[in-house]
């Protein structure tokens, strides 16, 4: 279960201060020193030492059944080092370290079990590093089983490459992210439901790159068997069938054909790579002095891009790109392979589709802007050394405001306004996460769609759905992302359909009937 441990101890200390004020007549408080507070049964509900009336040094908050809920220390008032949390048994679930008053360093959770589920890595309050997910271990004397996941965390957000594991510890997915957006996702290294091999097949050398790549098909090799050296160089390819080597494919015998042209004193005039007679990869063009005049780039036959390069391959600069079609995709100019400078993008009907400037590292900067291929405006939005800075806006191609919000150093930052099909929502964000109060009307009518709060991203508080003509569908309660209590569910004639009790986010009663729930990593027997 995760906690965002910001608002816990806001919420603890906030009850503290509740608890002082309604008991200050029957308890004295030492403004300088060590106090106990307690719960109305008499339980301690929390104790520690106070500074000029304010929390500082080591404190404990106990539930009312008398167990542990949290401990931690503060220094000059601030969160400092490691602090714990338990669940209602008094098991731990929860570790954080901190300094300043912000996490840095390695939060761990575990699960009702005991095991560590995961561990994640902070610096100033913003995740960075890598993330680490696990299995539950196979020795019971163990804390933490394989890893189940690594998800690398570049400045708060998902940037790189992400691996799944199984049980085994083979990698089964690969994901590609680019802060905080998913580019790739691929299934690698699966079995049927008879335990054949089937798919992508991946090997790789301990540096993370590629060893050998294979298709299987029920169990058996089918396509092209590839093997890399550690460079990630292609070191050799086979063709499978059936599990059959294919000593013969035609195909693997054709090599790419190098043609060149000469001047009449034999030096290179140009050349270029064919494949069966279709023009392939990088032609370049010589001068008589023996200099790059122009260099194109084809594939299948198909010119897609053309303007300056040097020696060692890398663009130089202005550059036309084109689509399939032959129209021009985009315009630019390049500094040793990056982009800089003015683009513009096209559409493949020749309409303008996007427009903007790199700066000197290739990174977008200042205003960008997107268009249909109509030609009408889809979206506005600032960059500030490639992250979004400032306000994003965006338009339907009849020209209405769908999307509306601000960006601070490529975060969502303040109020945002959302148009989505027939239904629009607006509501808060704090470093990209929603924070405050969210609510969602239908388009038609201006009804009431959804209201509730959120947390740090965490949905918390009562979150109400209503139908279309505005009577209640759902409604229930969120502490920290987790349901909690009833949840009452409608009919769109207003009469009750269905009770669902929580706790901590899992359902335990329907109608009052209580069930057992599904524990995760339990399977349906």
């Amino acid at each position: 279960m995760k906690i965002q441990v910001k608002y816990i101890l806001s919420l603890t200390f906030f009850y503290l201060i509740l608890t002082t004020c309604f008991c200050q007549s029957e308890q004295k408080v030492n403004p300088n020193g060590y106090n106990k507070f307690y719960y109305e049964n008499g339980k301690i509900s929390s104790e520690g030492s106070m500074h000029d009336g304010k929390p500082d040094g080591y404190w404990k908050t106990y539930l009312p059944n008398g167990k542990i809920k949290s401990e931690g220390n503060r220094k000059i008032f601030e969160l400092d080092s490691i602090w714990k949390f338990y669940d209602g048994n008094g098991k731990i679930i929860t570790e954080i370290n901190y300094l300043n008053g912000k996490k840095d360093g390695i939060k761990r959770i575990w699960n009702s079990d005991g095991y560590i589920v995961s561990e994640e890595n902070f610096f100033v309050d913003v995740k960075q590093g890598i993330d680490f997910f696990y299995y539950p271990p196979d020795d019971s004397m163990q804390t933490k089983g394989k890893v189940k996941m690594k998800i690398p965390f570049d400045k708060g957000k998902e940037n790189g490459i992400a691996y799944e594991y199984d049980k085994e510890g083979t990698i089964i997915t690969i994901f590609e992210y680019n802060y905080g957006v998913l580019k790739k996702q691929e299934q690698i290294n699966r079995i049927n439901k008879i335990g054949q091999k089937e798919g992508t097949w991946k090997k790789f050398y301990p540096s993370g790159k590629i060893k050998a790549e294979a298709t299987f098909k029920n169990g058996k090799k089918t396509g092209y068997v590839k093997t890399y050296s550690e460079s990630g160089n292609l070191a050799n390819i086979q063709k499978y069938v059936g599990d059959s080597l294919q000593k013969e494919a035609p195909e693997l015998t054709t090599k790419l054909e190098v043609r060149n042209e000469y001047y009449e004193d034999g030096s290179i005039k140009k050349t270029g790579t064919y494949l069966y007679g279709i023009a392939e990869g990088t032609h370049k063009e010589y001068s008589s002095e023996g200099k790059i005049t122009g260099a194109k780039i084809y594939h299948d036959g198909n010119l897609i891009g053309e303007g300056l390069m040097d020696e060692a391959g890398n663009q130089q600069g202005p550059w036309v790109e084109y689509h399939p079609n032959g129209k021009v995709k985009a315009k630019g100019n390049y500094v040793n392979g990056i982009k800089i400078g003015e683009w513009v993008f096209f559409h493949s009907n020749e309409r303008l589709e996007q427009k903007g400037t790199y700066d000197k590292k290739g990174k977008p900067q200042g205003l960008w802007q997107w268009y249909y291929d109509t030609g009408k405006l889809l979206r506005e939005e600032n960059y500030l050394n490639g992250k979004r800075e400032g306000r994003l806006t965006e338009w339907s191609d009849t020209g209405a405001v769908i999307t509306q919000g601000e960006y601070i150093d490529g975060m969502k930052e303040g109020k945002w306004f959302y148009q989505i099909q027939d239904y629009r929502e607006e509501g808060m964000y704090k470093s990209d996460q929603k924070d405050g109060p969210w609510e969602s009307y239908f388009v038609d009518n201006n009804q009431v769609k959804f209201a509730g709060k959120f947390v740090e991203g965490f949905p918390d508080g009562k979150h109400s759905y209503f139908f279309h003509d505005g009577k209640l569908k759902e409604e229930g309660k969120y502490i920290v992302g987790n349901k909690e209590g009833n949840w009452n569910y409608f009919n769109p004639d207003g009469t009750l359909l269905l009770t669902i009790t929580y706790r901590n986010g899992k359902e335990i009663k329907f109608d009052g009937t209580k069930i057992k729930p599904l524990l995760p990593g339990e399977n349906f027997k």
